[in-house]
């Protein structure tokens, strides 16, 4: 995996059972709390491009594998107590390694993806078969051609991917976004079917991106953004109040919905914040993606 191949260790453990974890760090920090010097064969500090340390890594002695602690995405107060923890640590060897931030936050989302097939943090019982719509897919990749041609494609993020068939449209465009669903099964779909790349696809509650991401993203996709009914559209206004906090200026988005209700409902969330479009896609089923909201974030 891509950790090991940063790090140059072997075997390896993150101490979190999730990426979401990873801004808290209650088992981290607990275990952290409980190393002893007689534990730590081999010790590793991890720094990014800045210098900041980033982990900290532990050969254990008794277990015989790696054990990976880091901060990088964790609030200020536990960043405190991590560093104090971590300048406490010793080992029999030491070295210090640098690597990118964004390569290593790769790496991080892979762990939780692979353990996540493998059942390690997920106990999913996906018995019924995939499906995939190649009809749907291709009306996708129609309107993302037109999209994507109005569009300077930099980073990108999809909220609510589910097990990704439109993310398959854009990876078949050569768009390869972070993707990101609060249902883990359906993530775990995904990533079994090859369809999510493990490096970019995050179980998280989308109302909560701010919290995980800067202003980072020049486009942000959401295909089939919930149920946007009057009764059921408190949730997902919480969702999309978030998605203006990580694009970068100038940044754009581009969101489906099944119904003309649906998208007057979007549009009057966003107004606001974006300069946005209207479009009934007369190429749909009648249903999936049949309107759509482009918008392009206000300079106000």
């Amino acid at each position: 995996m891509q950790l090991n191949e940063l790090l140059g260790i072997g075997n390896f453990m993150l101490v979190e059972s999730s990426y979401v974890e990873q801004r808290w760090l209650a088992k981290t920090l607990d275990y952290m709390g409980k190393v002893k010097r007689a534990d730590v064969a081999e010790l590793l500090r991890i720094y990014d491009e800045s210098s900041a340390l980033i982990g900290i890594a532990i050969h254990d002695r008794e277990l015989g594998f790696w054990i990976i602690f880091t901060d990088f995405i964790a609030d200020q107060r536990e960043k405190e107590e991590f560093n104090t923890l971590a300048a406490d640590m010793e080992g029999d060897r030491e070295r210090d390694v640098e690597v990118s931030r964004k390569s290593f936050r790769e790496g991080v989302i892979e762990f939780y993806s692979t353990s996540l097939v493998n059942r390690l943090f997920c106990d999913c019982d996906i018995k019924e078969e995939s499906f995939y719509s190649r009809a749907r897919i291709e009306t996708l990749k129609k309107l993302l051609t037109i999209f994507i041609g109005e569009a300077l494609i930099g980073d990108t993020i999809e909220i609510g991917c589910g097990a990704g068939e439109a993310t398959v449209a854009l990876h078949e465009l050569g768009v390869f976004p972070i993707t990101v669903d609060i249902n883990k099964c359906e993530i775990c779909r995904g990533l079994e079917e090859g369809v999510l790349e493990p490096r970019k696809s995050i179980v998280l509650d989308c109302s909560l991106l701010s919290s995980f991401f800067s202003r980072e993203f020049d486009v942000v996709f959401g295909f089939m953004v919930g149920k946007l009914t009057p009764y059921e559209v408190f949730n997902w206004e919480k969702v999309l109040r978030e998605v203006p906090k990580v694009l970068r200026v100038g940044g754009k988005v581009l969101f489906t919905v099944s119904s003309e209700e649906e998208v007057m409902i979007l549009n009057d969330i966003l107004k606001n914040e974006f300069e946005g479009e209207i479009k009934e896609n007369k190429e749909s089923n009648g249903y999936f993606d049949r309107w759509l909201y482009t918008g392009t974030l206000s300079e106000d």
